[in-house]
């Protein structure tokens, strides 16, 4: 009888497994077929944005406003053909997890477990501390830096000088910035605190994308601040920039300013 019971509940929890892995490749199907309709349309505007370029071309040379509107277009077409790579790369890897789905049925039957991807980690001892110690008046500390180590965040780096914090951002990183600034005059001096948000130039579009993301994650413990930045090139890692985007939030509430550069 008891072996009869235990059949009845394998018998079940494989016909449960190989519905839900049937209902994956119906996603996975509907997946693909959206991301053909985005391919479509990308192709669309990719000639329409050509043509824009090529006429672009023909505009004086001399002309200001014409040499802005041509590195403008030429900044979007790279951009462009950066997410035309990435729907070309995700329909192969949709492709391929339909295939992997279905050799997962199989492996249902041999007892095969499934891999599970990781999400992105905090080091939580070392952020915290670090931005406790940008918010501590009495401390030295006026940064802290924090960047990604293989699926985790951990704090980089700490100081107080400037320009050593703007060394601490490359063009292919992902990164992030705690700075403690003085603001005010002699008659009223006051600390206020920017997060900063780093994607350098040379950042993939996927990379990009997963940024909002992990900043959400590691805003978890980095909350109080005046401003938050995103910047994406060194000139705009500037204190005087920073200074005027916390005169422009004036009286902002901690943790909602949103000032972009």
């Amino acid at each position: 009888m008891e072996n009869e019971e235990q059949t009845h509940f394998e018998g079940s929890s494989y016909q449960a497994l190989c519905e839900h892995v049937q209902k994956l490749s119906e996603n996975q199907n509907t997946i693909v077929l959206k991301l053909e309709i985005l391919s479509k349309n990308v192709d669309d505007l990719r000639e329409v944005l050509t043509d824009f370029s090529d006429k672009i071309v023909s505009l004086d040379d001399e002309a200001a406003d014409a040499k802005n509107l041509k590195f403008e277009v030429q900044n979007l077409k790279s951009r462009l053909d950066e997410l035309y790579e990435m729907v070309a790369e995700s329909k192969v890897e949709k492709e391929s997890s339909r295939s992997d789905e279905k050799d997962g049925a199989d492996s249902v039957r041999s007892g095969l477990s499934t891999t599970v991807t990781m999400t992105t980690g905090l080091d939580r001892d070392t952020i915290r501390s670090a931005y406790e110690d940008v918010r501590n008046d009495a401390s030295p500390t006026e940064w802290a830096v924090f960047k990604f180590e293989g699926p985790r965040i951990v704090c980089s780096a700490r100081g107080s000088d400037f320009t050593e914090f703007r060394t601490h951002f490359d063009d292919g990183e992902r990164a992030f910035g705690y700075l403690r600034l003085q603001m005010g005059d002699e008659m009223s001096k006051r600390k206020k605190f920017i997060f900063m948000t780093w994607v350098g130039p040379a950042v993939s579009v996927i990379n990009r994308a997963k940024m909002s993301t992990d900043k959400a994650i590691i805003k978890d413990i980095i909350s109080n601040f005046a401003v938050e930045l995103q910047l994406e090139s060194q000139a705009e890692i500037d204190i005087d920039q920073f200074k005027d985007a916390l005169i422009r939030a004036g009286g902002a509430n901690y943790g909602t300013g949103i000032r972009d550069l």
